[in-house]
């Protein structure tokens, strides 16, 4: 198997591309930082409620990335998993190397889970950005590099690398550095990352496939390999890891997979073909002919974050299919690894949600999107800040309402 590479070669003299990826994140980080807290504490909350507010020491503080799956995962940090049965939700459903993380880190600042887990988000994500940055500048032109940093630090969901409690930095910076280190000739190493990702989120297994493949194209085939290479097979040792202790402790190696029923998640017809999603689509449409003075018969409620859910998730499920369609695009320019490790981490975002919600986060999984943004925006500067405009737009706005307690994804 051989790679197929973009035909012009990357200009090599360049700068050092993490101190501005560094400050890229720094800046956004604070600008986010601060929408956040003023959203906390000043704005209206979501009218509907979705969820109980945490308070803790240091709420008013970092309150408004505390939202939502971190009450679960305070719940593992603080007490292990439990389950009980698939039709009820239960910590079995995350994946334990966040959680773990927060529990080890909160104990070091005396017991404080959700700090931990914020400053594990902050660090893996500014570590994330870094080796994304390293990786692109192998590939790209530095203009392009530094606009493949923006679009992954302004990027409507990237909220969730610069705080809230939520696993999908520390998935990131695994997933990336495992890539990076393979390629750099570590593949042991690059191995023991890949099963921090396997341990961390169920997209992980796209991290192994993508390691597989990259270590048999470096080589030129699969009778070219070198015992050395075996070491990315150790990717799957946290997957490996995590469905052995289910399996002693609950009796089923795949629980994980099977309570998301309780969420209305099971893996079926109505999860694959988004009935949910067509059915909100409906509702929107009959509440607009309302809007509109036309004759709209019953649209159910009509609660204003009801609404923004709708619009919400038409938009993640829009990126959905823009990342699959931009797959063969990438497989031309950074190669085929890439673009097989692409369509694997989309795929849960396509096949794994009812409506989409979710999938803007799941996204940030599929890091070479973001690098042929940056080279797209290379050649097309001011189409590029156009687009950066909008979407650090709506990564504010989205700050704002995850902050307020809105279920943004």
């Amino acid at each position: 198997m051989s790679e197929v590479v973009a035909p012009e070669a990357p200009d090599r003299s360049r700068l050092d591309p993490v101190p501005f990826a560094l400050a890229a994140f720094a800046v956004v980080g604070v600008v986010l930082w601060v929408v956040g807290f003023v959203s906390h504490h000043f704005l209206p909350p979501d009218t509907l409620v979705r969820q109980s507010e945490f308070f803790f020491t240091g709420d008013n503080v970092i309150g408004q990335w505390v939202k939502f799956d971190a009450g679960w995962y305070r719940l593992i940090a603080e007490q292990g998993y439990s389950f009980e049965s698939i039709d009820r939700q239960a910590p079995v459903a995350f994946f334990p190397a966040y959680p773990l993380l927060m529990r080890w880190v909160g104990v070091v600042l005396g017991g404080q889970p959700f700090v931990a887990g914020v400053l594990i988000t902050v660090a893996a994500g500014a570590g994330a950005v870094v080796l994304f940055a390293t990786w692109c500048r192998e590939r790209l032109s530095s203009p392009a590099v530094r606009w493949s940093v923006v679009a992954l630090v302004v990027y409507p969901y990237a909220f969730f690398m610069f705080g809230a409690v939520y696993a999908d930095a520390l998935f990131l910076v695994a997933a990336v550095g495992a890539f990076v280190l393979l390629e750099r000739d570590h593949p042991v190493l690059a191995g023991l990352a890949g099963a921090v990702a396997t341990a961390t989120r169920p997209v992980g297994f796209a991290v192994v496939i993508g390691l597989v493949v990259l270590a048999v194209a470096r080589r030129g085939g699969w009778r070219r390999l070198r015992a050395a290479d075996a070491g990315v097979l150790l990717s799957v040792g946290g997957l490996a890891a995590w469905m052995t202790y289910l399996w002693v402790n609950f009796g089923d190696p795949l629980v994980f997979s099977k309570i998301q029923r309780a969420w209305g998640q099971e893996s079926n017809p109505a999860t694959w073909f988004k009935f949910d999603l067509f059915d909100r689509v409906r509702a929107l449409a009959c509440h607009a002919r309302g809007f509109l003075g036309g004759s709209a018969p019953t649209c159910g409620p009509d609660y204003g974050s009801e609404l923004l859910y709708t619009l919400g998730i038409l938009l993640q499920g829009a990126l959905v299919v823009a990342a699959l369609v931009a797959v063969p695009w990438i497989i031309r320019r950074f190669g085929v690894t890439y673009g097989i490790y692409t369509a694997a981490a989309v795929a849960p975002a396509l096949l794994g949600s009812q409506d989409f919600q979710g999938s803007g986060r799941y996204l940030l999984a599929a890091f070479p999107l973001f690098a042929l943004v940056g080279a797209a925006c290379e050649r097309r500067p001011a189409w590029g800040r156009v687009a950066v405009a909008l979407s650090a737009v709506l990564l504010v706005a989205f700050t704002s309402f995850f902050a307020r307690g809105y279920y943004v994804s």
